[in-house]
Order: structure tokens, then C-alpha cells, then sequence
């Protein structure tokens, strides 16, 4: 039988930049850099959602189909384990939630003004009227992410040292001696154009986006 990388080359590449990008979000935030802050948003917006579209679209073990289940196996994998090629029941919501978090975060932090140093490129594209909802779940929104990423973080190593499962060596080259995949990924160009596409339509929402109103 062919075997096939569980983890496909744009999911990977995707996977190792989320947290390059959250570290940047956060040093970018702490020390008042927001242009670069802006920057580094837009990239990892346009990252999640083409790893959100590839969830539908993307290779098999990276549609959410074949690895999202409901309450009934996780309460199965809780009480019996066992192994999977992809992820498990908890790393399936884990990523799932963190993938909603950080797309939540990016579109909130579009809309959001600090009153100091920052105005979200979108925050006056509807009368100024979602400015506060989003400005505070943006804040609220951040430290809920923070606590996930700690969690996951958590739960990589255990699996990683305690279960001596090689879950970073499997993300990092997309398989390992006992999870490959049975399944051809799919063309990387599809996650590339999807990436383009969503890419101009940022770029054209901010580029079109009206000036702050001139009494604020």
C-alpha cells in the first residue's frame, strides 16, 4: 500500500506559523509596534481562514469531517483511548477552537480602536456602531486564546514525554514510523490560491474602508 504525510505540506506550514505569529502579536501589542501589529494580523487572518477553507476542501486528514466528532466519541476516547492516524477527539476540538480564536481575534482587532494608538482599517466601515463590542472582545477574546495556547502547549507535552507519542516530529515532517496516511494529499495549489484570494479580498475591504469620521 502507498502511504501518504497525515499532515500535508500547507497545513503544516500553516500549523508552524501560528505561533510565530501569536508571539508577534503579543510582543507587537505589548511594546506599542502597531504597524507592525497591523501586518503580522493580516497575515495570520489570512492563514486561518485558508486552513478554515481547507478544513472543507484541503486533504483528508485535514477536512474537519474526518477528525471533528461529537460528544459521544470524546466521552468514548476519555474513557477508552486508543490511537488515531490524525487528531484525536481532544486534539480535534483543541484545534478547532484555537482556528475560531484566532479568526475571531483578527476580525475583532479590524474593528477595534484603542483610543491611543491604533484604529482598526474596518472600525469605521459601518458608523463606528460594532467600535466598543469589538474593542472589548478583542481584550477578552486575547485572554481566553492565551489560556487555550497554554492548554495546548500542555497537552503536546504531555503526549509528547509522558505518552512518548512524537507529536512535534509528526508535525514537523507530516509523518512518523506509525502515522502515515493511506490518502494523497491534495494539489498545494489549492491551498495557495485560496490563500490569494482571500489575501485581495483583505486587501480590498481595507483599501475601500472609510477614513475615521472627523469628530472622533
Amino acid at each position: 500500500m502507498t502511504t501518504h504525510p497525515v499532515w500535508d505540506a500547507p497545513s503544516r506550514f500553516i500549523h508552524w506559523c501560528f505561533p510565530v505569529g501569536v508571539g508577534l502579536m503579543w510582543w507587537t501589542g505589548e511594546t506599542g509596534r502597531m504597524e507592525l501589529h497591523s501586518y503580522v494580523a493580516y497575515v495570520l487572518l489570512t492563514l486561518v481562514t485558508t486552513r478554515l477553507a481547507l478544513g472543507f476542501v484541503g486533504s483528508y486528514h485535514s477536512r474537519f469531517r474526518n477528525f471533528v466528532v461529537g460528544p459521544a466519541g470524546i466521552v468514548a476516547y476519555l474513557r477508552e483511548g486508543g490511537q488515531f492516524v490524525g487528531h484525536n477527539p481532544l486534539g480535534a476540538l483543541s484545534t478547532l477552537a484555537l482556528l475560531l480564536l484566532v479568526l475571531a481575534q483578527g476580525i475583532s482587532g479590524l474593528f477595534s480602536v484603542d483610543d491611543v494608538s491604533f484604529d482598526g482599517p474596518l472600525a469605521y466601515a459601518f458608523d463606528g456602531r460594532f467600535i466598543d463590542v469589538a474593542t472589548e472582545w478583542h481584550d477578552t477574546n486575547w485572554s481566553i486564546l492565551q489560556l487555550l495556547v497554554f492548554m495546548h502547549l500542555g497537552a503536546i507535552t504531555w503526549y509528547q514525554w509522558r505518552k512518548r507519542q512524537p507529536m512535534v516530529q509528526t508535525m514537523w515532517r507530516g509523518q512518523s514510523a506509525d502515522r502515515v496516511s493511506e490518502h494523497a494529499p491534495v494539489n498545494p495549489g489549492r491551498a495557495v490560491g485560496i490563500a490569494v484570494f482571500v489575501a485581495l479580498c483583505l486587501w480590498l475591504a481595507i483599501t475601500w474602508a472609510p477614513e475615521a469620521p472627523s469628530y472622533y
